[in-house]
């Protein structure tokens, strides 16, 4: 199974989204006082998801040059939460995010915009970038399983949303989320694992 998500017009409150006011479940969560809202991956996109979102957030002011680049302490955090609608602190969004829908870009199709694969990825293996399984070894040592990838090459590059972002938030490159799932299948806990660029 793969999924490609990547932004469209016009924005939504809920479901997939990217950009904007976070989730109103999340707005009070202790890691929005160090943290930025970058996306959030619509309920049911994958079995280890079932009826649960799962929205992304990056340490406020990162830059690729920074150190926290490495497993269990990169920059990037994930929160498995119930569905909700975007809440009503936009300064918690990363800035120059322009806030948008994700929506479904079928495997193989490029979209108008789109040069690359979707911002988005959710598959059963990862995507890599330099072919470098080793890349994988700490997070994968804990008994994490790959689950999704955000990969800057799939921003859409013309069109009503060639604006979408400022500049790109790690290098140009891709993060890469892992968890373990439970008996019953659901992932309840996501961690990044690394970047590749």
């Amino acid at each position: 199974m793969v999924l490609l998500l990547t932004p469209a017009l016009p924005d939504t409150p809920v479901g997939g989204r990217l950009g904007g006011a976070p989730p109103r479940t999340v707005e009070d969560h202790p890691w929005l006082a160090t943290h930025r809202y970058v996306l959030t991956l619509p309920a049911g996109c994958a079995p280890w998801a079932a009826g649960r979102e799962v929205s992304v957030l990056l340490r406020d002011g990162f830059d690729i040059g920074d150190e926290d680049l490495t497993y269990p302490g990169l920059a990037m955090r994930a929160l498995v939460h119930p569905p909700s609608p975007r809440g009503g602190r936009p300064d918690r969004g990363w800035p120059g995010l322009r806030a948008a829908a994700l929506t479904p870009l079928a495997a193989g199709h490029d979209g108008p915009g789109h040069d690359g694969p979707g911002l988005v990825r959710i598959a059963d293996t990862p995507q890599l970038i330099q072919h470098e399984p080793s890349y994988a070894a700490a997070v994968e040592a804990d008994g994490h399983r790959f689950l999704f990838q955000v990969d800057e090459e799939g921003w859409p590059v013309d069109g009503e949303l060639e604006d979408v972002v400022e500049e790109y938030l790690w290098g140009y490159g891709s993060v890469y989320f892992y968890g373990t799932p439970g008996p019953d299948g659901l992932v309840d806990e996501v961690v990044a694992g690394f970047i590749d660029f």
